[in-house]
C-alpha cells in the first residue's frame, strides 16, 4: 500500500507538469516530446537543486509508465521520453569533481564544531556510510543495529512504539553495529536512489554519536531513527539546512565559481573518495557500499538479497574496521 504522502508527492508534481504544458506547448500533458521534458527540467533547474528535479521528473515518469499500461494510451511501452530526456540531460549521479579540496583536518574541525548532538549524528553518519540525504531519512529503527544495551533495551518495539525491536530487520540477523539500506520500495523507502540492497558496517565512532543521539531523541514512539526537533520525521531540506548552518559561510560559493558550494552531497564525495583514491578499496566493493552495482529486482527474494550481502560484508566490514578515517570525536 503506498503511503498517503507519496501519493501526495505525485499529484502535486504532475499538477505543475500539467500547468507548465499547458503553458509552454501545445502537446496534452500526457504526450510530451523529449525536448518537452528537458525544457522542464531546465526551468525547474532555475529554483531547485539537481536532486529535487530528479525526484519531480521520476514521479511525472512513474504517472507516465501507469499510463502506459492502460488499453487506450498512445504511445507503445517500449518508447519513454522521460528515460530518454534524463539521459540526454545526463542527469547522472557521478561525483562531481568541482568540490573544494578538504583534506581530513578540515572535515575534523567542522565535525568537531557541530555541538548539537542529533546534526552531529546525522552529519557523522553521511560521512561515514556515504547514504543519500534520502536514504538517511527512511532508515528505520529496525534497520539500525546498534550493540548498546540501553538504546536496545528502550527500543524494543513495545509501549506504543510504532516499529519492530531495534536491529531486528531480517538482513541484518547476521550482522551487529551495522545498517540496512534497501532501494526504493514505494513505501517506507520511497526516493531511496540505490540500485542495491546494502548492509554497512558502523565503525566505533559512527556507534557513539547515534547512542548520544538515541538517548535524547524524541520519545515519541515514530519508527524513523532521526527526527526534527518537533519530533518529525526528517526530511532532505532539514539535512540541506543542517549542512548549510555549519559548512557554510566558509565553504558557499557562487554559481559562478569555479568550486560547488558543500552540501549533503558532499559527504557522498567524500566517502568515495577516500575508500577509492586514499585506501585503494576494490571498485567491486565500494560499488556495494554506494550500493551501486545492477543487476537487483525488487522482486528478488530475501535469501537473494541475502546472499547478495553476504557476499560482499565481510570483506568489506574488514577493511572499513581498518581504513575508515576517524574525526577524533572518542
Amino acid at each position: 500500500k503506498i503511503k498517503e504522502e507519496t501519493k501526495e508527492h505525485h499529484r502535486r508534481a504532475y499538477r505543475d507538469w500539467i500547468e507548465w504544458m499547458e503553458e509552454n506547448t501545445n502537446r496534452h500533458p500526457t504526450l510530451p516530446s523529449v525536448q518537452n521534458i528537458k525544457d522542464w527540467m531546465d526551468y525547474l533547474h532555475e529554483s531547485m537543486d539537481e536532486g529535487s528535479v530528479v525526484d519531480k521528473v521520476n514521479h511525472i515518469k512513474t504517472v507516465y509508465e501507469w499510463l502506459q499500461k492502460q488499453p487506450a494510451f498512445a504511445h507503445p511501452t517500449h518508447y519513454n521520453p522521460f528515460i530518454i530526456a534524463k539521459e540526454e540531460k545526463e542527469f547522472s549521479e557521478s561525483d562531481p569533481n568541482d568540490y573544494p579540496r578538504l583534506d581530513l583536518d578540515d572535515i575534523r574541525r567542522k565535525v568537531q564544531s557541530i555541538k548539537h548532538i542529533g546534526e552531529r549524528a546525522a552529519t557523522v553518519f553521511q560521512l561515514k556510510t556515504g547514504v543519500r540525504s534520502t536514504e538517511l531519512a527512511n532508515i528505520r529503527l529496525e534497520e539500525l543495529h546498534l550493540s548498546n544495551a540501553d538504546v536496545r533495551a528502550h527500543f524494543d518495539g513495545r509501549d506504543g512504539q510504532r516499529h519492530d525491536p531495534m536491529g531486528s530487520h531480517e538482513q541484518l540477523e547476521d550482522y551487529t553495529n551495522a545498517v540496512f539500506i534497501p532501494p526504493d520500495d514505494g513505501d517506507e523507502h520511497y526516493g531511496n536512489k540505490r540500485k542495491m540492497p546494502t548492509v554497512i558496517p558502523l565503525d566505533r565512532e559512527t556507534q557513539t554519536v547515534l547512542v548520544d543521539w538515541l538517548l535524547i531523541r524524541p520519545d515519541n514512539g515514530d519508527p524513523h531513527v532521526f527526527l526534527t526537533q518537533k519530533g518529525k520525521p526528517l526530511e532532505r531540506n532539514s539535512l540541506r539546512h543542517v549542512w548549510t548552518k555549519h559548512w557554510h559561510p566558509e565553504y558557499k560559493f557562487s554559481d559562478d565559481h569555479k568550486y560547488r558550494s558543500i552540501s549533503p552531497h558532499y559527504a557522498r564525495h567524500w566517502f568515495s573518495s577516500w575508500f577509492r583514491v586514499t585506501v585503494n578499496m576494490p571498485e567491486p566493493w565500494v560499488e556495494y557500499l554506494r550500493g551501486d552495482k545492477a543487476g537487483y529486482e525488487q522482486k528478488s527474494g530475501r535469501s537473494a538479497i541475502h546472499r547478495y550481502v553476504h557476499t560482499y560484508y565481510e570483506d568489506v566490514k574488514d577493511m572499513c574496521e581498518r581504513e575508515i578515517f576517524h574525526l577524533g570525536l572518542e
